[in-house]
This record gives structure tokens, sequence and C-alpha cells, in this order.
């Protein structure tokens, strides 16, 4: 399966979190071939909380990582017994549109019982920068969601 994978991802330190040219925005294309025991999540939500903001003030996060994230995604392909096609799970995901993983620090997560608020929600990667600016306004009281668009063809 060939994957299109959208990441957002640090492109300098800096004590201005304002700044839009601080996130790359990349598209990665890679073949996808899962081990076993793994299994593919496309994340649907993103959830921003003061975690990121705390890596940036210490220097936790380098130029070019990946910006961590707690996900929650739908399991498109497995080779996992626990996590089955179709499956929600809440996990580590990053801020990206997809990832592999062996099933560490992920738990099942029944959809229906996520409970947010429209004026938390940011649609779209591409919205990053406004839902990172509206983490700081809030002065880290309360998580930001950012909603992933589904591809139609998955």
């Amino acid at each position: 399966m060939e994957i299109n994978n959208r990441t957002v991802r640090l492109l300098y330190q800096t004590n201005n979190y304002f700044d839009k040219n601080l996130w790359s925005f990349l598209e990665e294309n890679y073949d996808l071939q899962l081990d076993s025991n793994e299994f593919l999540i496309k994340n649907k939500f993103i959830f921003l909380d003061k975690n990121i903001l705390n890596a940036l003030k210490n220097k936790e996060l380098e130029e070019g990582d990946l910006i961590q994230a707690k996900t929650l995604g739908k399991v498109l392909e497995s080779k996992n017994k626990n996590y089955k096609v179709g499956e929600y799970v809440l996990g580590p995901g990053c801020v990206q549109d997809y990832y592999i993983s062996g099933g560490e620090n992920c738990e099942k997560f029944d959809i229906d019982k996520l409970n947010y608020s429209e004026n938390e929600i940011f649609i779209g990667l591409e919205n990053f920068n406004k839902a990172f600016e509206r983490l700081i306004e809030l002065e880290y009281e309360k998580k930001i969601i950012l909603k992933t668009q589904f591809k139609p063809s998955i």
C-alpha cells in the first residue's frame, strides 16, 4: 500500500511561538510494508496540549522532529491480533496523517464517546498554525483538537 503522509515538523528553535515559519509541512510518500504485530492508523483527531509547549520551552524538540501529540485514529490495516481493521485507537500518533504502531501506549477507543466542543476544533493539518496559536492564547488551560480530513478513497 502506498501512503502519502502529511507531517508537521519543527524547523528551528525559537521563543517566538507565533512565528508561522516555525513549522514545516511536508508530504512524505512511501510504500507501506507492515511488520509482524504492526498496524496502520489514519489519524482522525490530534490533541494539542501543554506538553507540546513544554517540549519547545525545554528544548526537547530538535530541528526536523515530528511534533508529538496524542491522537485518535482508525485502524486501516493490521497484522496485530489485538487491533482489528475499523477499530479506533487512542495513541501517540504525532501531528501527521498516518502512523504505524505495534500497540505500545495505545488503547482501543469508542468513537461515539468522544466529547468535544466545536470551538476547540480546527479542521485540517493546514490549520496547525491557527490551532497552535489558539493553544497559546488559552494559556495551556485546554486541549485544542486538530481534526484531520479522511481522504475519500480510505
